[in-house]
């Protein structure tokens, strides 16, 4: 990737951010990879290839570049620079707990300076999303378009990310009343799992209702998903994806992945929709 040096240090927003630019530098003893991004991108490339490690650039590098990666190898992987492209263009977030990284494929608005936040207009994937959990709901063709749109998204993402590609089962969120209806999350995560072939194990939960995770608050989030789910014993061994389609706080994914954790599961990686503007 050919880039300019950036001229102003990196904002990292605590919500999510983008990989703002990278660059590789030839040496001696192998190359450097150069970041300007989250640590959670640094962790990401790390996972993706372990022969990178952390390094101390020359001046050269300047203070703006957030990380500095070594490698013994004399070029990047193919697979890492599909990685840094990918996440140049979608959204890392900080990891819920037991999360090993989320990805999210945008914002759910997109904010304009001066304007009321409630008149923002949306993204693309979050009309999307709108539509497939509620402008549509009784419209099942135009719902279902929705859904298979936000489908081959999300699966282009996975074809792009190593890591993701790691996953030998799928896990879903399951919705607030998933006792008498199939969430839109739910049902993304099937299509995502029917599409590539790997296993789904549907993710239970212990309430026949609970409130919508939207309405509360932090406090009320912790107490009524604590121990509100579980996965079955079969994803013992395994890695597992966690597709859902709205990330607000991460309360619900960092609840399942729990529950996956005791299950037995070894590894976890999340993928969303759209996340909200709320911090």
């Amino acid at each position: 990737m050919s880039v300019s040096a950036p001229t102003v240090p990196f904002f990292s927003d605590p919500r999510g951010n983008r990989l703002e630019s990278w660059t590789t530098r030839s040496i001696v003893t192998g190359h450097e990879l150069w970041l300007r991004g989250p640590d959670q991108v640094a962790r990401q490339v790390a996972a993706a290839d372990p022969e990178y490690r952390p390094y101390s650039p020359d001046a050269t590098a300047g203070p703006v570049w957030t990380h500095a990666l070594a490698s013994p190898r004399v070029s990047m992987l193919p697979e890492v620079a599909s990685l840094l492209n990918l996440l140049s263009q979608i959204l890392t977030l900080p990891e819920p707990p037991n999360v090993d990284s989320a990805l999210c494929l945008d914002w759910y608005k997109i904010p304009v300076a001066g304007v009321d936040p409630y008149q923002w207009q949306n993204t693309r994937t979050a009309e999307l999303v709108s539509s497939g959990k509620y402008r549509f709901r009784y419209q099942s063709s135009m719902q279902n378009q929705a859904g298979r749109t936000l489908t081959d998204i999300l699966c282009d993402v996975i074809n792009h990310d190593v890591l993701l590609q790691h996953a030998n089962v799928i896990l879903d969120v399951p919705g607030h009343d998933s006792k008498r209806y199939v969430s839109f999350g739910s049902r993304l995560a099937e299509a995502v799992a029917y599409r590539r072939g790997t296993p789904m194990i549907r993710v239970s939960s212990k309430s026949e209702f609970r409130p919508e995770a939207k309405n509360l608050n932090s406090t009320q989030k912790a107490s009524i998903l604590e121990d509100e789910f579980s996965v079955s014993p079969g994803a013992s061994g395994k890695s597992a994806l966690i597709i859902d389609d709205v990330f607000q706080s991460g309360s619900s994914m960092a609840a399942v992945a729990k529950a996956a954790r005791a299950s037995g599961v070894v590894s976890i990686q999340g993928l969303c929709c759209v996340r909200t503007m709320r911090r």
